[in-house]
């Protein structure tokens, strides 16, 4: 996992629009309807459980602070524009992740589950990690959450519409502490974003059944978590990429100044995407469906030169108790003082996340843990 942490307050509804816009146009040929927006989880007494998923409609009154079976406020809330919603982390990995997943479904099944078993893992933590204020103005003391709540939204591309699975994980801003709903302290949950990164990038990188779908198709993986076989595919095609998109920045942009006023419609917009990509490359494939879209994928890739490793490889775990525990220490607490002066114990949770990972370790998660 990389990337920072998003605060997120104002309306529910601009909530709602910000995370369906957060999605390439090329996401549009994986969704389907009756699917729900968002996966709710809530998490309390040490576990984390899945409720039903949230509509467009209900992920608005979660947001809003309200339960979104009932529609009950959970406390005091508050609506002006400052009103805190919920802290959003992505949860995402290495570019050849994802093209891996283009190329084999089965690949892809398995890099999924991996995701959705990291953002419970990092919900986990964070409920047992996050705190609240109790007391009058003044006079307040952290204590620790007794219930919070999560959604996660999964995406497929980038906003310019290449392969790039990610998760955006978002932990709601009203949490349950000393009898009653109360705001989440998010100054604290800031301090948290090394352990959120550290703990979701080696919950996959370490997850064995990921690994061993890799293993099957012949992908090893480096330190770093890049797979070796398609590192070198990873900037070209990324390159590709971008020249689609500005070539549907440019249709937008020539549009909407002939249509002041309007927005452009979902069967438009695909118009243009086919047009983005045959412009220059008329031989390819123009995607109508999510298959259209991964051949497509794969066709680029082929005219980039990559073909499948010709067997499988073995998959060769590091042993757990080899892990030299001193000389872990070391590179930890050197890498901690190369940042910066002092730190906290998330940010050494997530150095050691890193280095259990770039180790070679793959194991069940209680065994990671």
């Amino acid at each position: 996992m990389r990337g920072g942490m998003k605060v997120s307050a104002g309306s529910a509804a601009a909530a709602r629009a910000y995370l369906e816009a957060d999605r390439g146009r090329a996401d549009d040929y994986y969704l389907t309807e009756g699917t729900g927006l968002a996966r709710r989880f809530v998490a309390r007494d040490g576990r984390v459980a899945e409720r039903a998923p949230l509509t467009g409609v209900t992920y608005e009154t979660w947001v809003a602070g309200r339960d979104p079976d009932t529609g009950d406020p959970r406390g005091r809330l508050r609506t002006d524009d400052r009103a805190v919603r919920f802290v959003e982390v992505v949860v995402n990995g290495p570019k050849s992740w994802s093209l891996a997943a283009a190329v084999h479904p089965d690949i892809a099944a398995a890099y999924d589950a991996a995701q959705d078993r990291a953002a419970a893992q990092i919900i986990g933590w964070l409920a047992a990690h996050a705190t609240t204020r109790v007391g009058p103005r003044g006079g307040q003391v952290q204590v620790p959450v007794e219930m919070l709540e999560a959604v996660t939204v999964r995406h497929y591309t980038s906003r310019a519409g290449d392969p790039h699975r990610h998760l955006h994980l978002q932990i709601g801003a009203r949490v349950f502490a000393a009898g009653r709903w109360r705001g989440l302290h998010t100054v604290g949950v800031r301090d948290f974003l090394a352990a959120l990164n550290g703990i979701g990038h080696a919950a996959v990188a370490c997850d064995s059944q990921f690994r061993a779908a890799l293993a099957v198709h012949g992908y090893t993986v480096d330190a770093t978590g890049e797979i070796r076989e398609l590192a070198a595919y990873v900037g070209p095609f990324s390159a590709r990429t971008a020249q689609i998109g500005r070539n549907l920045d440019r249709y937008e942009r020539d549009w909407m100044a002939a249509h002041p006023g309007e927005q452009p419609g979902p069967a438009l917009r695909r118009a243009w995407d086919a047009r983005a990509w045959a412009e220059g490359r008329p031989d390819k494939v123009i995607p109508r469906s999510g298959a259209d879209l991964v051949a497509r994928w794969r066709a680029e890739l082929g005219s980039l030169g990559y073909r499948d490793p010709a067997h499988p490889v073995s998959l060769a775990a590091a042993p757990v108790g080899a892990l030299d525990r001193e000389a872990a220490v070391d590179v930890v607490l050197t890498r901690l003082g190369a940042g910066r002066s002092a730190w906290n114990p998330a940010d050494v949770r997530g150095e050691v996340e890193r280095l259990i990972a770039a180790e070679g370790v793959i194991a069940e998660t209680a065994v990671r843990l």
